[in-house]
């Protein structure tokens, strides 16, 4: 369902979507990493999927993960227990491409963030694409180990703000259209403003 085909784009989103479509056709060195922060519910992980879905149909063999901070923390703490730490690594660190979604959950989680910290390095050093979002800007982290955020900030980042009126009423034009639903102008109007 997330596509790039099915985003809808306005002012609020434009960059963040150019250069998710960018990394997209060409991943690795351009915008590595590429980190998008907004609020909730304005694209974040619309864009994360459109990126590894467009990487796969290019590249069925690319080897693209998509997985929240969360349970990058629940498989690092199960690998831990179950002494699998080397296939939680040979996980992780051998994509071509890692989206991860929520980062700011993965902050002050001490050896979880570390092992991000070493994940990160180890990808960006072979120059696989990275790509991490969050409902802050990298600046206003407050992680653990203090060179993640300068990682962080090595490549592009993009905010998404809220989206203005036409946005908004083009977003729930394309959510009718593509639930095939037919909603009167006046009721997009009025959620639209809401």
């Amino acid at each position: 369902r997330y596509t790039f085909a099915e985003f809808v784009i306005g002012s609020s989103n434009r960059f963040a979507h150019a250069t998710a479509e960018a990394i997209s056709k060409m991943p690795g060195p351009q915008f590595n990493p590429f980190f998008i922060y907004g609020d909730v519910g304005l694209g974040k992980t619309h864009l994360l999927h459109s990126i590894g879905n467009a990487l796969r149909k290019d590249n069925p063999r690319a080897r693209v993960l998509y997985t929240s901070s969360e349970q990058f923390v629940n498989e690092f703490i199960n690998s831990i227990k179950q002494s699998k730490t080397e296939d939680f690594r040979a996980k992780f660190r051998n994509l071509d491409c890692l989206l991860m979604d929520d980062v700011q959950f993965l902050i002050e989680k001490d050896r979880s963030e570390q092992e991000f910290f070493h994940t990160f390095n180890t990808l960006h050093g072979s120059r696989k694409q990275i790509v991490v979002t969050s409902d802050r800007s990298p600046k206003d982290m407050t992680p653990l180990e203090q060179r993640l955020v300068s990682r962080l900030e090595w490549g592009v980042v993009a905010d998404i703000k809220a989206p203005d009126m036409e946005t908004r009423i083009a977003i729930l034009r394309k959510k009718a259209e593509l639930e095939q639903f037919h909603v009167p102008d006046d009721v997009i109007l009025f959620v639209a403003s809401a």
